[in-house]
């Protein structure tokens, strides 16, 4: 299988580790939580009851978001018990020429103000990834990629048209065009400032939930965006594919 950036893709502000012998790689870490943020988006969409738990989880919760998500990640592997041993590489180790730094700016979406200009290791091109999935449970996250990368995009597009016009046509694109093609979709890595990399976007215009997580300071829509001014994308788009 074969990991393929659509836009540049990073591990976090301080770059990518390194191994020993200063390799470096993006931990398996990145790709379990990009892959459960879309089984847990998916399930949402897909299952009313696994919805409503979610929902009374939330509502529930007085204080703690931190406590919130690992009830909600314990919700989602007692429906989906394969995704607790997805037998991920410890290290995807990243070849020669595919990690850059980048200017990447955080963007205030209400104000349209650069709050953060900084470079940034990122990866970009086609990175091998030793891993193979039963037919059924990759058919499943499959899909649960496209799902989440699809309300993804539309609500970032929503969001971005009046800050950050220069972005209108790369979503565009990646909506009319590369995920509708793309068996396997991902949001990867560092993309944003979300603690729930978007498992609560099935919500997004569920008033009670809404009240609930405004209530413990979290809103679903992102308040900041991570850019790339120079090519005029977000971070962390990819795709899966065992061919290429």
């Amino acid at each position: 299988m074969y990991l393929v950036t659509i836009s540049p893709t990073a591990h976090g502000r301080a770059g990518f580790p390194r191994d020993e012998e200063g390799r470096p790689y993006l931990p398996a870490a990145d790709l379990r939580e990009a892959l459960l943020a879309a089984a847990f988006v998916y399930a949402t969409r897909k299952d009313p009851a696994f919805k409503a738990r979610v929902r009374e989880a939330v509502i529930e919760e007085k204080t703690d978001l931190k406590r919130l998500a690992r009830t909600l990640e314990a919700a989602l592997l007692e429906r989906d018990p394969f995704l607790a041993d997805l037998n991920l590489p410890p290290r995807l180790y990243l070849e020669d020429g595919t990690v850059k730094e980048r200017r990447t700016l955080l963007v205030n979406l209400n104000k349209g103000d650069v709050v953060r200009d900084e470079t940034i290791e990122v990866m970009e091109g086609i990175i091998p990834l030793p891993w193979a999935l039963p037919e059924k449970e990759k058919n499943h996250l499959a899909a649960a990629g496209r799902s989440l990368a699809e309300a993804l995009a539309t609500m970032e597009l929503d969001r971005i048209r009046d800050p950050l016009p220069d972005l209108v046509p790369f979503y565009e694109e990646l909506k009319s065009h590369k995920l509708k093609k793309l068996e396997w979709p991902l949001r990867l890595g560092y993309w944003g400032e979300d603690p729930f990399r978007a498992r609560l976007i099935a919500f997004r215009r569920v008033p009670e939930v809404r009240d609930a997580l405004d209530r413990l300071g979290y809103r679903i829509e992102p308040k900041r965006l991570l850019y790339l001014p120079k090519e005029k994308q977000t971070l962390g788009w990819v795709y899966l594919t065992e061919e290429l």
